[in-house]
């Protein structure tokens, strides 16, 4: 009966490895993208691929062709030019269906949106756009390198001239990539183990005590009579 105990509680204990692994949280699908335009412009920046797609359109190229935007999808960004420097902010995500580049099937314009929110259905106070072909899905960003080959260039916007276009600049190299996945020492699973390990020492030890029970258990019930 003890043996049946103890087996439906290491089953328990296995159990509950099998749980508190399957909760561990999953990495977030990011890219890494780094450019230079041809004047020099330096930048470099992370996409989030698992934000979803804001219900709010951007503003696109006007209300009659709006955009999906995807909140703060982009990280870290940092853009070194004559007129703006950025370093570590964050962006939107923007991308407008309509405009395709090139034949039928080919990649849409996507690009960054600088700052945050700058792009909304009542207008369009962006400073800087990035803009890159975009060849994947729009319910869902693609994490395929491929789906961003297309590097388009860069075009900075001057707020103090109601946001009129400053020109736009081809890149001379542009670069994306997948970002690795780094596997992380595990606490929960970590303090878990310790746990298991104190479980099992408590089992042995009752085994041990129960195992001196029996034996005097024993000899009560048939003593041994020394002679002199």
């Amino acid at each position: 009966m003890y043996m049946h105990k103890q087996k439906i509680s290491l089953a328990a204990v296995g159990a509950f490895i099998a749980v508190g692994t399957a909760i561990v949280p999953a990495q977030a699908a990011l890219l890494d993208f780094s450019f230079t335009s041809i004047s020099g412009v330096t930048g470099s920046f992370t996409l989030n691929t698992d934000i979803p797609p804001s219900p709010i359109p951007s503003f696109g190229t006007g209300p009659s062709n709006p955009g999906v935007i995807y909140p703060n999808a982009v990280s870290n960004l940092i853009f070194s030019s004559p007129q703006i420097n950025v370093s570590g902010e964050s962006a939107d995500w923007g991308i407008v269906p309509s405009i395709v580049l090139g034949p039928p099937g080919s990649p849409v314009l996507s690009s960054i949106l600088y700052p945050r929110g700058c792009s909304t259905t009542t207008g369009f106070v962006c400073t800087i756009n990035v803009g890159v072909g975009y060849s994947g899905a729009l319910s869902k960003l693609s994490d395929d390198p491929n789906s961003y080959r297309t590097g388009l260039g860069i075009e900075l916007f001057d707020p103090t001239n109601n946001f009129q276009s400053l020109g736009r600049e081809p890149f001379i190299n542009y670069q994306v990539v997948k970002r690795q996945a780094v596997s992380e020492p595990n606490t929960y699973l970590g303090t878990l183990a310790l746990g298991i390990g104190g479980v099992a020492l408590l089992v042995k030890r009752k085994m041990k005590i129960k195992g001196y029970r029996d034996n005097a258990k024993d000899v009560l019930r048939n003593p041994i009579s020394i002679k002199g």
